[in-house]
């Protein structure tokens, strides 16, 4: 890395560094402060080192990026070394890829505004996205800004500035508890024996999807009756691999009887249908692979699609039957809703239920689940209205 300097009048310097990565020279002018000794050569001299050092750094070539070029920095960095989930990472993909086909995508980190953000927001709001999809692209961008800023490419994030749409919480759909018997009743009676138990084991430890899939029989404590949860599969489009959970804790859930004869009625029937493939069942098997050797998972997608078939099946018999059909629009994972809504329904504290849920906050379980703190809300007021009733009422 070399500079240049070059005295355009008295105290008045041109600074010139050059950057041999790019081949292009970064152009400072520097002024001798009046009244100070000399001509001002020796101070000028430092501030070309300075200069000169920056440029060396990138500093003056990441001023110059764009909102594209920060985008695809940030997912690198968030992919290689901070070890994002690549279903995260693939999330961060895809509304990149859309924010660098707009506008904002070719705006330089210096020149962006707040405006440009907000003209963004109103683009995808006016293409039909929900406030909160348009929130998450704004999730995104700030992230991103965040980290340009620890860079140093930037000096403030404008997204601050920047108005991005209120967002209204979703309404959890929960099955009842006839429901959820339902589903359970209705799955045995389908092509996939598993089903069933995958549907009741999932009511009763709360699990996300890839938690489930990701469970193996090492990780179930007989003497306990505990599962241990360590791992979770991810499945990106026909990709899958095996991480670590959300939080990136491990946790142990308790089981109770009905809980651990589900395990062992599963355990009893894949160790008789290894036995009869001549395959050994060892403990690194899955629990719920539909491979008699255990040792590929299932995955996330594929629990999904048979549970969204099977709400379709109810759907149509209700529809034949004479009942509304829209009484099974659930997805898999409102079966971990209906574990936590139950628990917090009951009087469980938020404590209890984050934990056994793995959310990293208590404060989270309660504003996803606060549907069942206001049915709590309402038992409490007639509990207290019989407490202070009339005496001879």
């Amino acid at each position: 890395m070399t500079g240049s300097i070059r005295e355009r009048s008295p105290g008045h310097f041109e600074l010139r560094a050059f950057d041999g990565t790019t081949g292009k020279q970064v152009t400072r002018t520097y002024v001798h402060p009046r009244g100070e000794k000399g001509t001002g050569i020796r101070a000028a001299r430092a501030e070309l080192a300075r200069l000169v050092t920056e440029v060396a750094g990138g500093a003056h070539r990441a001023r110059r990026a764009t909102v594209a070029e920060l985008l695809d920095e940030w997912i690198r960095f968030g992919e290689e070394a901070r070890g994002r989930s690549p279903n995260t990472i693939a999330g961060y993909r895809a509304k990149a890829g859309r924010i660098k086909a707009s506008a904002v995508g070719s705006r330089t980190l210096a020149k962006l505004t707040a405006k440009d953000l907000d003209d963004f927001y109103l683009e995808l709001s006016a293409d039909g996205l929900s406030p909160s999809s348009v929130h998450h692209f704004h999730r995104v961008l700030r992230a991103a800004l965040n980290q340009a800023v620890k860079w140093g490419w930037v000096d403030a994030n404008v997204t601050h500035k920047a108005t991005a749409p209120t967002v209204v919480a979703p309404e959890v759909h929960v099955p009842t508890l006839e429901q959820a018997r339902a589903l359970v009743v209705r799955a045995e009676k389908t092509a996939s024996p598993d089903l069933g138990p995958i549907i009741l084991f999932a009511m009763l430890s709360g699990l996300r999807r890839g938690e489930l899939c990701g469970l193996q029989w090492r990780d179930v404590d007989w003497k306990h009756k505990r599962v241990l949860v360590r791992r979770s599969v991810w499945q990106v489009r026909s990709s899958w691999g095996v991480k670590e959970p959300k939080t990136h804790q491990m946790r142990s859930l308790a089981l109770d009887e009905f809980g651990m004869a589900l395990l062992t009625a599963r355990r009893d029937r894949a160790q008789e249908e290894a036995r009869a493939a001549r395959v050994e069942l060892t403990d690194e098997a899955f629990l719920w692979s539909s491979h008699v050797d255990g040792r590929t998972p299932r995955t996330p997608n594929s629990l999904s699609r048979m549970f969204h078939h099977l709400c379709e099946l109810m759907s149509a018999e209700s529809k034949a039957a004479g009942r509304p059909a829209e009484t099974w629009p659930f997805r898999f994972h409102d079966l971990r809703h209906w574990s936590a809504t139950q628990m917090v329904a009951t009087g469980y504290d938020p404590r209890t239920v984050a934990t056994r849920l793995g959310h990293s906050d208590p404060a989270i379980t309660l504003r996803v689940y606060a549907h069942a703190v206001e049915a709590r809300d309402r038992n409490a007021a007639e509990d207290l209205g019989r407490a202070l009733g009339a005496p001879n009422a």
